[in-house]
């Protein structure tokens, strides 16, 4: 007998029908893929080099659990250059992508019946990771009006003895939406702890991101390489987290996944040191097509 747990989580429907896509195309069938968020650009050369690079010299070894330091005091030194917050290494955890990221943080967080707010529309993978750790999702909606920004007003009402934490997504997937600082730093003071999913962070072309250790330290940050760096099926992501979360997510990582890819890890350094030329190249390209596709947008949303 399959475990309740289990057969209650919904499928990722975006995989399925990558799969199927696939499939098709090895039967000869040309398909225009648009159902997962994967760029179409190559991984950086300076990258490709990394990581054949630490092959060559025998990088093949388990790392520290929470990852390679190099890269984590390089991490810290990305989030000083582009938000001026001060994080440490030893508050980073480097995983094999922001989904084992996502699992560590709701294993280490979520008590059975804890609440978890979401946006409506959301990350459709959110809700599973949630109710797979006994926590129960809470919806809030968002409106097309006023550009999908979370209402704090509408977050206040969902509030309970019961909530454990935010989730806020921006640049958000599904709906592009980009919170505002004033919007974030409110937020910021109605949850004890916010989970800012910060993948896109660095797809901006109107306005700039922010991220939340900007306003709070009592929040958990899940970025990684795979949208910035057109590097998905690297499978590379990280944490930042509150210090007292660290030790016990370090102690998961070690049981459930024991460390991310060596060879990777030293690559992503790559990626963040000497890769700024083809991100801005990618997002140019980026650009002109979402001003292709938008040509008589006239947006007047309020971000305040």
């Amino acid at each position: 007998m399959i475990a309740k747990q289990i057969s209650e989580i919904t499928p990722f429907l975006v995989m399925d029908v990558l799969e199927r896509a696939r499939a098709m195309e090895r039967e000869g069938a040309h398909v225009m893929h648009l159902e997962v968020g994967e760029p179409d650009f190559a991984v950086p050369q300076c990258v490709k080099e990394a990581a054949c690079r630490a092959i060559e010299e025998g990088h093949t070894n388990y790392t520290h659990s929470l990852g390679n330091f190099d890269l984590r005091e390089s991490i810290c030194r990305h989030y000083f250059d582009a938000y001026n917050v001060k994080v440490f290494p030893d508050q980073v955890v480097i995983t094999s992508g922001t989904s084992p990221a996502m699992l560590l943080i709701f294993a280490a967080l979520i008590d059975k019946g804890d609440q978890v707010i979401i946006s409506n529309p959301h990350y459709a993978c959110y809700p599973n990771f949630i109710r797979f750790m006994q926590g129960t999702p809470v919806m809030v909606p968002v409106y097309e009006e006023d550009g999908f920004q979370y209402r704090t007003e509408e977050i206040g009402r969902k509030i309970t003895t019961g909530t454990k934490a935010i989730i806020i997504n921006s640049p958000s997937n599904p709906t592009g939406n980009l919170l505002s600082e004033n919007r974030m730093r409110e937020i910021a003071e109605l949850a004890p702890y916010v989970i800012s999913d910060e993948i896109y962070h660095g797809l901006v072309y109107e306005g700039k991101e922010h991220s939340i250790l900007e306003f709070t330290d009592h929040a958990f940050v899940l970025n990684g390489f795979s949208k910035l760096y057109a590097m998905t099926g690297l499978r590379l992501g990280y944490i930042i987290a509150p210090e007292p979360f660290i030790r016990p997510i370090q102690i998961l990582q070690q049981n459930f996944l024991i460390s991310a890819n060596s060879v990777v890890q030293i690559a992503e350094i790559a990626a963040l040191e000497e890769a700024g030329e083809d991100v801005r190249r990618m997002r140019g390209v980026y650009d002109q097509r979402r001003r292709y596709m938008t040509p008589q947008r006239n947006w007047v949303w309020d971000y305040s």
